[in-house]
């Protein structure tokens, strides 16, 4: 039987281990703490401080750089490692890159490349093909056009991923370790990254034992043909391996086991498996089936199932309400499986976007689909009575991840034209996040600074972002606060405990957080932020 993940990714257990994974300092004196009163004094400061260095970006960046963030719950793990690195991947397993269309291949069967390629190794050094492989692998030296038209920017985005992707072969364990590091500098505690592990094998299955397309009246039969199969179930263990070992390898690449740990290790790590929307019908299901499969049995650290691919290809719009009921059946069998879904990442002006799809999207992927989260959320406006559909949000406790950067370059939607505080004045949950950083040029640090600068942020409101990052993770284990959404009380065996880098909880406090992954990432973040808070309030 496999073990859960509790098991296998464990809480560290120990009061020296315990306090490395709250944050505390095991030598350091404590501290007393500090009331109610005193902590809204501090946030004032602090917000204090953030006006008067709004207007400088590189205090502010500094400033931003140095707060607790939480979790990024949008995060594409092939997106998110930075072109030099995906370079020196292809470079170490000499694999070719056309000199024009910049598209990563293997070798040719005697180890050279084909005409008009060149070997990767060409573009570790400094140049022209370097900085054209980096331009086309990211948005690096991309302009957007004056214009508005999104276009130009939504497709030299997209298109990336398909130059660079055999680049990625074979580098699971390397992109982690680079993401848990990214994420550590960020003091970004946890990181619920997407992944695709398994879908061309499935796909090939899928054609052999059951290459008719489903319709809404064939998903039960389906699902019962697909999971009685034994070669589906060997390829969700197969997946699942596969995961836990890119896992352990990261950590050796971190040192974790070693006296020379890195940050890194101390980031949480857990995988959303992505289903690839711009396929035919049975193979998005068997994908959307084996990503329910992976996070019921508690398989890979796979924790939540969500759509990928852009919303506006051909076959994802044809195909949008068959997929929310795809996973509507899936959830009816399975309700404890969590679900993200890219919903309203469109805008007027893309190619086949039509007045309507703007109107439903979000609406069936809560609505039909009973998604726990909204990747993008942008064309609210759009939606069917989006005032309905906010308070709905609101009351289902729906929480929107808001990429804001990727927003800005995919789609020109940044300012007044951003949902975000729509949401917001709505009660709606919102959380920062990356969205794919590497080939942005970005980081979740940029997200922040585009947040104050550009949608006005207070300390206060990221303060219960990042909160709410982490009270919506998908990420095992009972939740620290009473009720979600509402952070003014932990649950009775922290309630009368406050987070301290300095000093442990007590021990019913620490009983609780130990048998909670969720709880403890939470913890830590409370104690970082009273420390963040502490250090900014006086300057």
């Amino acid at each position: 039987m496999r073990k859960r993940y509790a098991t296998r990714w464990p809480v560290l257990a120990g009061s020296t281990a315990l306090g490395m994974a709250l944050g505390v300092l095991p030598a350091a004196a404590a501290v007393p703490s500090k009331g109610q009163g005193a902590q809204v004094g501090q946030q004032a400061a602090v917000q204090d401080y953030l006006g008067r260095i709004a207007h400088s970006p590189s205090d502010l960046r500094r400033f931003l750089a140095d707060l607790p963030k939480g979790g990024d719950l949008h995060h594409h793990l092939s997106g998110a490692v930075r072109a030099e690195s995906l370079i020196g991947y292809a470079a170490h397993d000499g694999k070719c890159i056309d000199a024009s269309t910049y598209v990563v291949t293997p070798a040719t069967g005697t180890g050279s490349c084909a005409e008009g390629q060149r070997p990767a190794r060409d573009a570790l050094a400094p140049g022209p093909f370097r900085r054209g492989v980096v331009e086309a692998w990211s948005m690096q030296g991309f302009v957007l056009p004056p214009d508005g038209d999104p276009q130009p920017g939504h497709d030299h985005f997209f298109d990336t991923f398909g130059k660079f992707q055999e680049a990625t072969t074979g580098h699971d364990a390397d992109m982690l370790a680079e993401a848990s590091d990214a994420s550590a500098k960020e003091h970004s505690g946890y990181l619920e990254t997407l992944v695709t592990p398994g879908a061309g094998p499935l796909n090939q299955l899928v054609d052999r034992i059951l290459p008719k397309d489903p319709g809404p009246a064939d998903l039960a039969a389906f699902h019962a043909a697909l999971t009685a199969n034994p070669r589906f179930q060997a390829l969700v263990r197969q997946v699942a391996d596969d995961t836990d070992r890119s896992v352990r390898d990261s950590r050796k690449l971190l040192g974790c086991d070693t006296r020379a740990a890195r940050e890194a290790c101390r980031v949480a790590i857990r995988f959303d498996y992505q289903v690839l929307r711009a396929q035919d019908p049975r193979h998005v299901f068997a994908q959307q089936i084996l990503g329910f499969e992976l996070v019921r049995q508690h398989l890979g650290g796979v924790v939540g199932v969500n759509m990928v691919q852009p919303e506006d290809a051909p076959i994802a719009l044809r195909d949008y309400t068959l997929h929310m009921e795809m996973v509507r059946y899936l959830k009816s069998v399975s309700p404890e499986v969590r679900v993200s879904l890219h919903a309203g990442e469109l805008v007027a002006g893309l190619n086949g976007v039509a007045g309507r799809d703007l109107t439903f999207h979000i609406n069936e992927a809560v609505g039909v689909a009973g998604a726990d989260r909204i990747g993008h959320g942008v064309d609210l406006a759009q939606e069917k009575d989006p005032r309905a559909l906010a308070a709905r949000m609101r009351r289902q406790h729906v929480l929107v991840e808001a990429p804001l950067v990727s927003n800005a370059q995919i789609l020109r939607v940044s300012g007044d034209r951003h949902p975000l505080r729509t949401y917001l004045d709505a009660g709606v949950p919102v959380a920062l996040a990356t969205d794919d950083p590497g080939v942005s040029r970005s980081d979740l640090t940029a997200v922040f600074q585009q947040a104050v600068t550009d949608q006005g942020l207070t300390v206060a409101q990221l303060r219960t972002l990042v909160r709410a990052s982490l009270d919506h993770a998908f990420i095992e284990g009972r939740d620290l606060w009473q009720e979600q959404d509402r952070y003014d009380a932990f649950v009775k065996p922290c309630a009368h405990d406050t987070p301290d880098t300095h000093r442990l909880p007590s021990a019913a406090c620490r009983g609780f957080l130990k048998a909670s992954a969720k709880a403890t990432v939470q913890w830590k973040l409370e104690a970082d932020w009273r420390d963040f808070e502490n250090r900014y309030a006086h300057r």
